[in-house]
C-alpha cells in the first residue's frame, strides 16, 4: 500500500467498474464535442464579464501541475484574483465592477502545497477548507482508512498542522469543512452544531480566526436551511456550497447570512477547453438570484 501521487492513479481507482469507465469516457467525448462547437468562441471576451467567480479544487497531483499552472496563468490575464474573504465581501457590497476569481480547496490533501505554490506565482491566494481529524495523519494505513470511508479514494497524504501554518504565512486562508468530512444530511441539528463548534475551537487554536465554512458533498440536497442558519449562529461568516455558478450584482447590498457562494469545481488535470466550457456555462447562466438561498431550502 502506498500514497497515490498522480491523478492517473486516482482515475484508475474511479474506473474500477465498467459503469464508471463508460461514464468517464462518455463525459470526455461529450466535452470534446462541446469544445469543438465552441472553437470559435472568444473566451477572452466571455471572461471580461464582471462577476465574482469561485473556483475550487481538491488536489494538484504531480501530473496536474503543468496544466494547473497554465490555467492560472490564462485566468490571470483577464481577472483580478481575490482571497475568499475579499471575494465574499465583494458580492455582499454589490460592487462587482470587473471580473474577479477566488480559489479554494476542500479536504486538506498534501498536494495543496503545490497548488499554493502555483497560485503564489500569480499573486492568487486560496482558502483551504480542511477536516481537523485528517490533519496530521501520518501513516498510509490511517490515510487509507480515512480515504476509503470518507473520501472514496485511495490513500493520499494529508496536510500537517505545520503545513497549515506555512499556508497562512504565505497569505492563504484556512476554513472549516466539518471535523471528519461528515455528511451533514446524516447528522441531527444538535450533532451538526457540536461539530461546527468543535471545528472552530480546534482550528482557531492552531490557525487563528476561522470565519469560513464549506459543507461536504456540496449539493443543495446535501444541506438544509436549518444547517445553514446554524453555521452563522456558531460564529462563521460564510457558508459555501459546491454548486456551479458565478455571482453578478444589481448593486444591492446583501447580508452575510443571506448569501451562499456557488463554487465551480475543477480538476487541475482537465483539458483547459473543458474548464473554460464550465466557466462559460456559469457565466452565461449567472443571475442575481444565484446569490441567495436555493428555493429547495425555502
Amino acid at each position: 500500500m502506498h500514497y497515490i501521487t498522480k491523478l492517473e492513479e486516482l482515475q484508475k481507482y474511479w474506473a474500477q467498474s465498467k459503469k464508471a469507465q463508460f461514464r468517464s469516457l462518455a463525459r470526455n467525448v461529450a466535452l470534446d464535442l462541446i469544445s469543438f462547437k465552441e472553437r470559435n468562441v472568444d473566451f477572452e471576451e466571455v471572461f471580461k464579464t464582471p462577476r465574482v467567480h469561485f473556483l475550487y479544487i481538491h488536489h494538484i497531483f504531480e501530473d496536474e501541475e503543468t496544466n494547473f499552472d497554465q490555467l492560472v496563468n490564462l485566468l490571470s490575464k483577464q481577472h483580478t484574483f481575490l482571497s475568499h474573504t475579499d471575494a465574499i465581501n465583494k458580492v455582499l457590497s454589490g460592487n462587482i465592477d470587473k471580473p474577479y476569481i477566488s480559489f479554494s480547496s476542500d479536504d486538506g490533501l498534501k498536494s495543496n502545497l503545490k497548488a499554493a505554490e502555483i497560485l503564489n506565482k500569480y499573486g492568487a491566494k486560496a482558502c483551504f477548507f480542511v477536516n481537523p481529524n485528517s490533519i496530521g495523519i501520518d501513516t498510509v494505513s490511517k490515510a487509507a482508512e480515512f480515504c476509503k470511508t470518507r473520501l472514496d479514494m485511495p490513500p493520499v497524504e494529508f496536510l500537517s498542522w505545520k503545513d497549515l501554518d506555512t499556508l497562512l504565512k504565505q497569505g492563504h486562508e484556512i476554513g472549516a469543512h466539518t471535523m471528519n468530512h461528515e455528511d451533514v444530511a446524516k447528522l441531527t441539528l444538535n450533532e451538526f452544531e457540536d461539530n461546527l463548534n468543535q471545528c472552530k475551537t480546534v482550528l482557531t487554536a492552531s490557525c487563528g480566526d476561522i470565519p469560513h465554512f464549506a459543507y461536504t458533498y456540496g449539493g443543495f440536497s446535501n444541506f438544509t436551511k436549518a444547517a445553514y442558519d446554524m453555521v452563522f449562529k456558531t460564529g462563521y461568516h460564510s457558508c459555501s456550497s459546491g454548486v456551479r455558478g458565478a455571482h453578478i450584482s444589481d448593486g444591492s447590498v446583501i447580508k452575510e447570512n443571506e448569501f451562499i457562494p456557488r463554487r465551480d469545481h475543477i480538476i487541475g488535470g482537465w483539458k483547459l477547453n473543458h474548464i473554460k466550457h464550465f466557466m462559460k456555462k456559469s457565466i452565461d447562466e449567472a443571475n442575481v438570484e444565484n446569490n441567495f438561498l436555493p428555493a429547495v431550502w425555502k
